[in-house]
């Protein structure tokens, strides 16, 4: 008795505070309504590993904590303006560009890889508690700080056109390449980045940059750089 009302639970529909979002979510992803009901349980909710929904005119997308097992989101072009996301142990790509944030923080991803949030309006980005992240795009936004302290595994980063007077990236020991064109550095130390690549940096003429002398035999400024994603 008390397995079957522990299985009755778990399929039970789960209740979407948008449900807009879940009809959304239902024309991408049709096979996940196994009872073919026109609802999404639990079940069927984490069944879903892979989510996009790029360019679907969403702006509330609370719902997806809902879907806990994902390991692929996008959300990219939408129309979306404060975003939280935590605790997705399996989340491994998270993208987001292209919308209206204002805000944006993430925390408990403990598998996430690559974060994309570039083109929104952000001032602030909070990142806790992901320690595998390797690629971060931000560009085109209003950041004027970041702390990339905790993000040992960083490989990848692009932050221009942003409003960064100063980027501290001596703990970022696996940085490959950075682009960090359009902000207000006037300097920028990577004496403490021996595999970054120097003959590609994306960086304002007017930038100092403080290297090891072998690092400055290769430094050449790259022209400009790649498109947004």
């Amino acid at each position: 008795m008390l397995i079957n009302f522990s299985l009755l639970a778990f399929s039970q529909n789960l209740k979407f505070e948008n449900q807009n979002f879940e009809k959304v979510v239902l024309s991408k992803y049709p096979n996940i309504d196994f009872n073919k009901d026109g609802k999404i349980n639990k079940n069927e909710a984490d069944s879903l590993k892979d989510l996009n929904l790029m360019g679907q005119n969403l702006t509330n997308v609370n719902d997806i904590n809902l879907f806990k097992n994902l390991e692929y989101l996008s959300l990219t072009n939408n129309h979306i303006e404060n975003l939280k996301l935590k605790n997705f142990q399996h989340l491994v790509k998270f993208y987001c560009a292209k919308n209206k944030l204002k805000s944006l923080e993430i925390s408990n991803l403990p598998k996430l890889k690559d974060l994309a949030c570039g083109v929104n309006q952000l001032e602030i980005l909070t990142i806790k508690d992901c320690p595998a992240i390797e690629s971060i795009n931000f560009m085109n936004n209003k950041i004027k700080d970041i702390d990339l302290k905790s993000f040992k595994n960083l490989k990848y980063l692009s932050a221009d056109d942003n409003k960064l007077k100063k980027l501290d990236i001596s703990r970022n020991s696996e940085l490959i390449q950075f682009i960090i064109k359009g902000n207000d550095i006037s300097e920028i130390d990577v004496t403490k980045n021996q595999k970054l690549m120097m003959n590609i940096l994306y960086v304002d003429d007017n930038v100092k940059i403080k290297g090891t002398e072998e690092q400055m035999r290769q430094f050449s400024p790259a022209p400009s750089p790649p498109p947004p994603m």
